[in-house]
């Protein structure tokens, strides 16, 4: 969307992602590519919370510089004059004000480019009178003929000066004329029109201020076209030629979007294009080159009349809603609509200029060098681990980088081989309390370690840890802090369908079923760590055995139970085979193995492909295991006397791929090819012991492991 074409508008692109996920380092990195060649600017509302005018004044400033591209530097003349008439403080009689609007548009005159030519050439004339007066002249006038002389060069310098400073003025005829055609000037002069914007006050300026920036832009671009001899894109090979004729827009990037300072200046942005549409109509009316590239960590609730949340699976039918793209797959066309003629709402709503896209998370061979150095961020733990890990999230993976810089040689090898169960910094304080801090949303508090009743944000990722309920509507009664916490996460951009991390056996199970929102891998992570870490209440006390409660085993089971009240409620009594399977999964979260493999096993022959539906949902359940001991210790937890105790060979298998798939799908388990051939055993012997024919769903997802 850089390149750009006469009458087209151009979108404010909403970059999301959650918290620390890298779009400030994606917005310094695009900025540094745009280099000398396409006009460009950077607002950061962290730092700086400007008001929308002395954003948009820093704006102009930023691209008056000269590009490589233009031959000459931009210039906001429309803009600065409304800029110059609100800051002046006006004399009330209205001749006085006259005269100082006035004496305003003559000294930003002076400052032009023309003004300064209209100076300097004023500055030649001069000397040359002088020279005519007292060096050609002067042995042929004397007396009162000299007089003559004089006064006329001295009544002709300025006389001479205000016609060359004329000229100059000419050139903001068109910025004068601006301001007498806005609704605000009721047709008068321009100098009426400049009094009447400069006793206005500074919010109601906002308005036309931006829509002359606005206007300004589209000026500049319209009649200083770019070179192309001096561009320096990477052209495609199917662009080459004739057809590699473009020009570029021009583009700002903001930081801090959700900040309330960068909200209102993005928000008065977009007003000014509608407002410059509806005083301008016409196809290309609004179609000024700036492009808006706005780093954003929260949805707001105008873009869903044209786009889905991206915590929904499907856009809401009977809408114009469409998914959100990745930003490596939007394109002009997705924003607008031409393939879908009148999807679009009206081109004056504030939706329409909007366009929400959403950062790819890192790759795995990005996150391991994320700091630029030869030394694997991953060692000595696996790429793969860190990667399913972080999910490919730039803060995670600095959290992660520092915690091994901070690791001394001599540690423990669990803090080594398990960094985010274990790993403590140098006070103690372990790794996923310190993330949990820095990554949650203000309003959901973090859980301190040795804590025993978990906090809300804990309970919201544990119910997000079933991809069956984060896409479904209803929520518990009983679970009072549910809602909160889920509104929130999902507002902060934690909850999304790209956080998703679809098994191999995904596609053979569900086909081409969308992927279900889930809690991003990192905070999900982290949370059920603090859970597993939590301490037991001293005062609870199980009421069979007498030991201090689990507070794992409370919140699962309290969990379990509130959703098959839910169900009984909607469903009826039974809730049907969906409850059964859910209920299954919950039994597994809670460790019990061995009557969950045995439950699997008794559906094995019914049908195949919902076989490995169920195996695979299963297999995604939150497993303790790994926050204590190894994935190879885990799996001989979970296979101790399976094979002892006379259980036929589709029992036994379907066991050992149950636990297989548990721990292979947990972040902290590294994969490898021993594993994958394990797997692919699995399937193997139950395709062959079999009682159906159709067996080919068992032998698509053994393939995936081959």
């Amino acid at each position: 969307m850089i390149w750009r074409y006469p009458d087209l508008r151009q979108p404010v692109v909403a970059l999301l992602g959650p918290r620390q996920s890298g779009k400030t380092s994606m917005l310094r990195s695009l900025s540094q590519g745009c280099g000398s060649t396409v006009v460009h600017a950077h607002l950061d509302f962290h730092e700086t919370p400007l008001d929308p005018v002395s954003a948009a004044a820093l704006v102009a400033f930023q691209m008056m510089r000269g590009w490589d591209t233009l031959r000459r530097s931009p210039v906001f003349h429309r803009f600065a004059l409304g800029l110059l008439a609100l800051n002046e403080n006006l004399e009330p009689d209205r001749a006085r004000a006259t005269d100082q609007i006035r004496g305003l548009i003559q000294q930003y005159t002076r400052g032009t480019r023309r003004g300064r030519f209209a100076t300097r050439l004023e500055e030649a004339v001069d000397a040359t009178m002088d020279v005519v007066a007292t060096g050609v002249l002067s042995p042929l006038v004397q007396g009162q003929a000299r007089e003559v002389v004089t006064a006329v060069r001295d009544r002709a310098r300025p006389v001479i000066g205000s016609l060359l400073q004329s000229t100059a003025r000419w050139g903001l005829r068109d910025a004068l004329r601006w301001h007498v055609g806005i609704p605000e000037a009721e047709a008068a002069g321009s100098l009426d029109a400049l009094i009447r914007l400069s006793s206005a006050s500074r919010s109601a300026a906002v308005g036309p201020l931006l829509a002359a920036f606005l206007a300004d832009a589209k000026d500049q671009a319209e009649r200083h076209p770019a070179l192309r001899s001096a561009c320096s894109c990477e052209l495609p090979q199917e662009y080459a030629g004739r057809a590699a004729r473009h020009d570029h827009a021009w583009v700002l990037f903001v930081d801090g979007a959700q900040t309330p300072a960068g909200r209102r200046f993005l928000a008065a942005l977009v007003a000014a294009r509608i407002r410059n549409e509806q005083n301008e109509p016409g196809a290309g009316a609004a179609a000024d080159p700036l492009v808006v590239l706005a780093a954003c960590d929260q949805w707001q609730p105008e873009w869903t009349t044209r786009w889905c949340e991206p915590w929904r699976t499907t856009p809401l039918p009977d809408t114009p809603q469409r998914r959100v793209p990745l930003l490596t797959r939007a394109t002009r066309t997705r924003w607008t609509r031409q393939e879908e003629a009148g999807a679009g709402p009206d081109p004056a709503s504030a939706a329409h200029y909007w366009y929400p896209v959403w950062l790819d998370p890192m790759s795995e061979e990005r996150v391991s060098y994320v700091t630029g150095d030869t030394a694997s961020l991953a060692a000595p733990v696996a790429a793969s681990v860190v990667h399913a890990l972080t999910g490919g999230h730039w803060g995670a993976a600095l959290a992660l980088q520092d915690q091994r810089e901070g690791t001394p040689p001599d540690a423990d090898a669990a803090v080594r081989d398990r960094p985010l169960p274990a790993a403590v910094d140098a006070s103690g304080r372990p790794l996923w309390a310190r993330a949990l801090e820095a990554c949650l949303p203000e309003g959901l508090a973090a859980p301190a370690p040795g804590r025993s009743a978990p906090p809300p944000a804990v309970l919201a990722a544990a119910y997000l840890a079933d991809m069956r309920t984060a896409d479904d509507p209803r929520v518990p009664p009983d679970m009072a802090d549910l809602p909160r916490s889920l509104e929130l996460l999902r507002r902060n951009l934690w909850v999304s369908t790209f956080h998703h991390r679809p098994s191999r056996i995904r596609e053979v199970g569900w086909g081409d079923a969308d992927r279900p929102p889930v809690l991003h891998p990192w905070l999900s992570r982290c949370a059920l760590t603090a859970l597993s870490a939590a301490a037991p209440p001293d005062a609870a006390d199980d009421a069979e055995g007498g030991r201090p409660a689990d507070p794992w085993h409370e919140v699962f089971t309290r969990q379990a139970q509130a959703l098959a009240s839910l169900a009984a409620t909607h469903n009826g009594s039974g809730g049907g085979v969906a409850r059964e399977e859910q209920q299954l999964f919950y039994d597994l979260a809670l460790g019990a193995f061995a009557p969950v493999a045995g439950a699997l096993a008794n559906r094995f022959d019914r049908d195949h492909r919902a076989w490995v539906r169920l195996l695979d949902y299963l297999a995604s359940a939150p497993c303790r295991l790994v926050h204590e001991r190894s994935a190879q210790e885990s799996y001989a937890v979970l296979l101790a006397g399976v094979e002892e105790t006379g259980r036929d060979v589709v029992a036994v298998a379907t066991a050992k791929l149950l636990a297989l798939l548990w721990l292979y799908n947990d972040p902290l388990t590294e994969r490898s090819r021993r594993w994958d051939a394990q797997i692919e055993e699995g399937f193997e012997r139950l395709a062959h012991n079999s009682r159906l024919l159709d067996v080919s769903a068992l032998q698509q997802a053994g393939a995936l492991f081959a």
